[in-house]
């Protein structure tokens, strides 16, 4: 048979086929590692099953699209982590504060999405707190690489019906580090979602994992999304130094136009994107989180 995966929690997989639910784990032999599986929720893949299962999942298709990571943890260096497959947006969830607003975040999911196929939404979530975020400007650096910039709070309601409208008829993964309220607004949007949700530590500001199972949801409205938990750590899986520049669309009218072929934008003289720069043609805040993505690679 084939199927969906649209759970993963553990070792066990949730597949749909013919509108029912199969629970399933990997076959051995798919595996790609000892001890990791290639499966994501999102995946199309090939199961078999008998009753009263579980269900083997022995083949998975190719993917259109992905959001992925390195695995956290020095025993799974080198492993990538593909969090959902074959969606096609990511939504990038910030606060304005609890926990503090972190544009550099944003260009580094941005980098994933553009990696992974994925078109780029931002959520600033929120705003009805007191904080010294510059909205406006922040709106206008995104819209300079085609990114929409869409402003929430679920105390209040603002934004919420252009957050339905933003995920309608789309398959979405929401992602942010824990704590800026990617459950609650799926809540507040689709209250039958009922997904568990927890308060910023007064202590530290920082949010604390809620969401521990990864799942595709339908929405009434139409589309699905997937919520995840909160990621403390974002790495950039199989991305070279020289493969960043491309991934930021505001610098392609000045590649080629440097002094030295192989210029990292960085330290070389004469570099046409630090003119840029310089020119107000392209936004500082972007060209840091540049410098400072590529000194992390």
């Amino acid at each position: 048979m084939t199927g969906r995966v649209i759970r993963a929690k553990g070792r066990m997989f949730t597949v749909v086929a013919a509108g029912r639910e199969y629970q399933c784990e990997v076959l051995k032999k798919v595996k790609q590692t000892e001890g990791v599986t290639p499966v994501a929720v999102g995946d199309e893949v090939d199961f078999a099953f008998d009753e009263p299962g579980p269900g083997a999942i022995t083949a998975v298709h190719e993917r259109t699209s992905k959001f992925s990571r390195p695995r956290v943890g020095e025993e799974n260096k080198g492993i990538e982590q593909v969090i959902a497959a074959n969606v096609d947006q990511l939504v990038i969830v910030v606060s304005v504060g609890r926990p503090k607003f972190k544009q550099y975040l944003i260009d580094r999911f941005s980098v994933a999405a553009v990696k992974g196929h994925l078109s780029a939404v931002v959520v600033i979530n929120k705003i009805d707190l007191k904080h010294k975020v510059d909205l406006e400007h922040v709106q206008e650096i995104y819209a300079a690489v085609d990114i929409p910039v869409t402003l929430t709070s679920c105390d209040d309601g603002r934004g919420l019906d252009d957050l339905r409208e933003i995920l309608k008829d789309h398959e979405s993964i929401l992602v942010g580090h824990s704590g800026v309220g990617k459950s609650s607004l799926l809540n507040a949007i689709q209250p039958g979602l009922q997904l568990r949700t927890n308060e910023v530590s007064d202590a530290t500001n920082k949010g604390t994992h809620t969401t521990t199972t990864i799942e595709l949801y339908p929405l009434q409205f139409g589309g699905y999304v997937v919520d995840t938990p909160g990621l403390k750590v974002m790495g950039l899986w199989d991305l070279d130094k020289y493969e960043l520049e491309n991934l930021f669309p505001e610098f392609k009218p000045y590649l080629g136009q440097c002094k030295f072929a192989r210029c990292s934008h960085v330290h070389e003289p004469e570099c046409a994107v630090k003119q840029a720069v310089s020119d107000r043609e392209v936004f500082a805040e972007r060209y840091e989180s540049y410098v400072r993505i590529r000194n992390d690679l």
